[in-house]
């Protein structure tokens, strides 16, 4: 009886082990099957990027406990500056050239000019103004300012940055697409053997050519602005350059300058207006002469005229 049950005991275990090691083959077998499904040659190379993935994970993690954040790499900006001055100055023939000078020093290059005079005296004073388009460098634009701010008074400024980031990668995105794609026609083309395929690859090919061509000359177009700044400047002779100033003493005499300096002008523009009319004035004075002894002559047959009333009147009497 005893051996009967040591007999079933040992039964019982053999059963057990066989099931377990069942089991083991099933699991090692589903892991097998996942690890290729998901592109995977083995199991160990799952381990390993399993646990690459767990170890980026944990580092992430660490790094936030520790109160930092992962950054993504920055892209730098891409701005276009715009500035605008208007100047005055009292010699304007030296300030125009000491301008041409400051832009060949900063590397630049006047894009448009022009310059007006006084259309009846060509060296009058105060009539002479000048309008520039200047394209400095971006990274000598400072330096240039400061060179521009000695050579005359401002009297207004402006300054105007556009940033075209967005817009320049998306660009940049759209170049790198369309070689792609051509590349990818190219070769295509060299693999086609029909008429019809390679006239639809030419086809297709000649549209990419036109529209990377499009982004390219709009990259070209926001490379030139952005590493040249465009600088209006605005340049006016006067007589008398404004003064800045914050003071109370300051202010009172410029004021007080300004209006002396227009009465002065407000002469000087009506000695020129009334000398400058004097034939007029001749010829004026020769009509009012003429009027005048027209007038006199007129007057003096009148006055005879009168005279000789009475007289007829007395003889007419004399003869009754």
């Amino acid at each position: 009886m005893r051996k009967g049950k040591k007999i079933y005991v040992m039964g019982l275990l053999v059963l057990l082990i066989l099931g377990l090691c069942a089991c083991g083959e099933k699991e090692e077998t589903a892991k097998d099957v996942a690890t290729n499904e998901a592109g995977y040659t083995s199991a160990a190379s799952f381990e390993q990027e399993k646990g690459a993935v767990e170890a980026v994970a944990d580092t992430a993690e660490g790094a936030q406990e520790n109160g930092e954040q992962v950054k993504a790499p920055n892209t730098s900006q891409k701005l276009i500056r715009y500035l605008d001055y208007t100047i005055e100055t009292k010699e304007f023939d030296t300030f125009v050239q000491e301008l041409g000078e400051l832009v060949s020093t900063a590397k630049g290059y006047v894009e448009q000019s022009e310059v007006s005079q006084n259309e009846t005296q060509s060296h009058a004073r105060g009539k002479r103004y000048a309008s520039y388009t200047l394209r400095i460098p971006a990274d000598g634009l400072e330096a240039f300012k400061q060179e521009l701010q000695e050579k005359g008074t401002i009297t207004r400024q402006s300054e105007r940055v556009e940033d075209v980031t967005l817009n320049y990668v998306d660009v940049e995105s759209h170049i790198t697409a369309l070689k792609t794609e051509q590349e990818s026609l190219l070769k295509m083309l060299e693999q086609a053997d029909t008429i019809e395929t390679i006239l639809a690859i030419q086809n297709q090919l000649t549209q990419v050519r036109y529209q990377l061509e499009s982004y390219e000359s709009q990259k070209r177009t926001y490379d030139n602005d952005i590493n040249y700044s465009t600088v209006y400047v605005y340049v006016q002779e006067v007589e008398r350059e404004s003064r800045n100033t914050d003071t109370y003493g300051g202010e009172l005499l410029e004021k007080l300058s300004g209006n002396f300096q227009g009465i002065l002008t407000g002469l000087r523009s009506f000695s020129l207006w009334f000398l400058g009319a004097m034939p007029y004035w001749i010829l004026l004075g020769l009509l009012l002469v003429i009027s005048w002894a027209v007038y006199r002559k007129a007057t003096k047959k009148k006055r005879k005229a009168h005279e000789k009333e009475p007289e007829e009147r007395t003889e007419e009497k004399q003869e009754e």
